[in-house]
């Protein structure tokens, strides 16, 4: 071995320092983009690039080491034509008014994430809903809040509407805000977070989800099916008052028949359990809740009492 060699173990102990060598020579040798703006220049002409520090992407870099810095060309592109022409509009990137896909894009070249993998393919998209629609990017980090229900209500007029109803979620008061349930940078096309609605709002209502030895079958298929999750005239988001709702699938029984006519009426369903046919026996079944007996209606794990049931009336 002469004095010009260099044993296995020697490389290997250089080769670490050699490539962050080779890498930054590279770096170096990269061509820096001719002509481009100062944001002192920028800020001649838009009050926003003088008040960028103070916004959350300004703070962010401030706080970053020295050379990663954000400049209004990180996202609006080359300056230069645009100076060059006295402030032509058409010569410089606007991502807010972008097509929603493109300001997309920009976007999360930083912001990126999991949450972000479906917008090509969400509601919002497809609506031309981009990032600016909802994000107000300039504004100062006290004048930036996080889009709230307020944000969304400027296009869903009607889940508006609903939280006025009577029955309601507690949106907008502190305890749930629309992002609490839908995800709105993707998702499927209800935007539920996890794409099954029943599921998210056992998050919440646990006690609702069982399993129960005797169960509620609409429960295990989909909460909305008896429930609307923004506002409701009926009483715990039901979609109708009781009886109408449950009637949607059982029919009527014992004390609440049909006839209420004069004439000749027909026999108790059930003899023995109070049930009769008058005049104002439909009356009586339509003023009846049915939670007033069947209290259990999510499932239960006890029997009822009803032998002729087989203890599965949700009594109890």
């Amino acid at each position: 071995m002469n004095r010009f060699t260099i044993s296995p173990r020697r490389l290997e102990q250089l080769k670490l320092p050699l490539m962050a060598c080779v890498l930054a020579t590279v770096f170096l040798m990269i061509p820096q983009p001719a002509g481009a703006v100062p944001d002192e220049v920028c800020a001649e002409c838009h009050e926003t690039a003088e008040t960028f520090m103070g916004t959350p992407h300004g703070l962010y870099f401030a706080g970053q080491p020295d050379g990663v810095r954000g400049t209004c060309e990180s996202c609006h592109g080359s300056g230069e034509a645009h100076v060059e022409s006295g402030g032509e509009p058409d010569l410089i990137y606007n991502p807010g008014k972008a097509d929603e896909l493109n300001s997309m894009e920009m976007c999360i070249s930083c912001h990126s994430g999991h949450q972000f993998d479906d917008w090509a393919f969400s509601s919002h998209n497809a609506a031309g809903v981009g990032c600016a629609s909802c994000h107000t990017v300039h504004a100062a980090v006290e004048e930036n809040p996080l889009p709230t229900e307020a944000t969304c209500y400027g296009c869903h007029s009607n889940v508006k509407a609903a939280s006025y109803m009577p029955s309601r979620h507690p949106i907008g008061t502190g305890m749930l805000s629309c992002t609490d349930c839908h995800g709105v940078h993707g998702n499927d096309a209800s935007l539920a977070h996890n794409g099954d609605s029943r599921e998210l709002c056992f998050t919440c209502h646990a006690d609702k989800e069982g399993p129960f030895v005797f169960e509620h079958e609409p429960v295990n298929e989909d909460c909305m099916v008896c429930h609307t999750a923004h506002g409701s005239v009926a009483n715990n988001l039901l979609k109708q008052n009781e009886p109408a709702l449950c009637l949607n699938c059982h029919p009527m029984h014992f004390h609440a028949h049909v006839e209420s006519i004069e004439g000749q009426w027909s026999a108790p369903q059930a003899p023995g359990r109070g049930g009769d046919s008058r005049r104002d026996s439909f009356k009586a079944g339509m003023t009846t809740k049915c939670t007033q007996c069947h209290t259990a209606v999510h499932g239960t794990d006890h029997p009822s009492e009803a032998i002729s049931t087989g203890g599965r009336a949700l009594s109890r």
